[in-house]
């Protein structure tokens, strides 16, 4: 008696190629939400590191001068060019006031985001050595929105007493409750 030979029909590949198709369409759509909202999460992650360390660094080094968290065109200087051109945490050197000295600085955003500040000084913010910032109340507040608008927006909010905070909602301000809105 013989036996069949090992392998696939041509049936059972179809059908498995067919499978795999209707996982592959289920799944590539998914993927890219995933990949926009991780995008999403570092930058906010990036912004409230930067204006965290920013705050240590003025409490730590107790400069007259504090420290400050500018939008860069070049990571060197601060400059009039949108947040999501990069950003810096510099301070100017108490000992010599033409030396301004670069702690960090961030790049360009990858993608598409938007990075906007809708309330407080949209070229900056700076530390004193008390942990409070220069800015008058409420402080700074900066809107970062992508492709897919409103609804997948964040915020990113320094408080003039130096208190740093993201939403933890999309969509959503700092607060839980204000929708967003992006330009």
């Amino acid at each position: 008696m013989k036996l069949p030979a090992p392998g696939f029909t041509l049936i059972e590949l179809m059908v498995a190629i067919t499978v795999a198709g209707i996982l592959a369409a289920i799944a590539v759509p998914s993927f890219r939400s995933f990949l926009l909202n991780d995008r999403d999460a570092g930058q906010v992650n990036s912004l409230v590191g930067s204006f965290s360390y920013a705050r240590s660094e003025a409490v730590k080094r107790a400069s007259s001068n504090g420290i400050t968290v500018c939008p860069s065109p070049n990571g060197l200087v601060c400059g009039a060019t949108p947040w999501s051109g990069g950003w810096i945490v510099t301070y100017i050197d108490p000992l010599n006031a033409g030396n301004n000295v670069v702690l960090q600085a961030v790049p360009a955003l990858g993608g598409t985001n938007t990075v906007t500040p809708v309330a407080g000084p949209a070229g900056g913010i700076t530390f004193l050595s008390s942990g409070l910032t220069s800015a008058p109340a409420p402080g700074l507040t900066i809107r970062i929105c992508d492709v897919r608008g409103a609804a997948f927006a964040r915020q990113v909010e320094v408080l003039s007493t130096g208190r740093v905070a993201a939403s933890q909602r999309a969509g959503f301000a700092v607060d839980g409750v204000t929708a967003l809105a992006c330009p």
